[in-house]
């Protein structure tokens, strides 16, 4: 494995949307630009938490995203042992209460807790989005996962540089597919986001490290 870490890089987080080890191992070695990773529930689920030692192994960072949501003390629980793993990122999908018992489990960890505002494959009104990201906020989450298209008015309204805006639903250009609300890499940047998610575009790839120079490119960062 290549053993590469670019901190410059950290803006831009692969989703690795696979169901095996294999897999990831191949496109990780792909890409050593990369120093940013999504683990989400189809890989989670399929491989463990093998995976995530896999990754960091490789220096790599780890977004895991489970959206967890239930009652605060599952809520702690859970995060309490996902924290131990060391991801650097962990996605809840919670109310006030559920964020404060994230917060609670995730303890003095480095793990950064973050909480889902709406799904960008849903459509949602910005004053909706806005509400759910000052709720996270003053809850006492890390950050937010959001569309590009409100990440300019929420840093408008939570002036704090270092609140976590992480935007998925990411295109190179505009398409339909199943996210709606969409935006560029460089509309992403440009509007304050701390992270960018990109799968598809990236994993799909003919050529999956020039599709990576591409976007890193395209956001000032090659």
């Amino acid at each position: 494995m290549n053993m590469m870490k670019n901190p410059r890089n950290d803006f831009l987080i692969v989703a690795l949307d696979f169901d095996n080890i294999q897999k990831v191992n191949e496109l990780i070695d792909l890409i050593p630009e990369v120093n940013f990773y999504k683990v989400g529930m189809e890989l989670f689920y399929s491989t463990g938490p093998e995976i995530i030692k896999i990754i960091k192994n490789q220096g790599k960072k780890i977004f895991l995203d489970l959206k967890i949501n239930d009652i605060p003390k599952t809520i702690e629980k859970t995060v309490r042992k996902l924290a131990s793993y060391d991801v650097d990122y962990l996605t809840i999908f919670c109310n006030q209460e559920g964020i404060i018992a994230a917060r609670e489990g995730a303890g003095a960890s480095n793990t950064k807790i973050l909480n889902v505002t709406v799904l960008t494959s849903q459509e949602a009104s910005s004053s909706d989005v806005i509400v759910r990201a000052k709720m996270s906020f003053s809850a006492g989450a890390d950050g937010i996962i959001c569309s590009g298209r409100e990440t300019k008015e929420i840093r408008k309204e939570i002036q704090n540089n270092e609140f976590i805006i992480v935007n998925p639903g990411i295109r190179l250009i505009s398409g339909n597919d199943d996210q709606i609300r969409t935006v560029t890499p460089a509309e992403a940047k440009q509007y304050g986001a701390t992270n960018i998610v990109v799968g598809r575009p990236i994993t799909q790839s003919i050529e999956p490290k020039m599709a990576v120079l591409n976007i890193l490119k395209s956001c000032g960062l090659e």
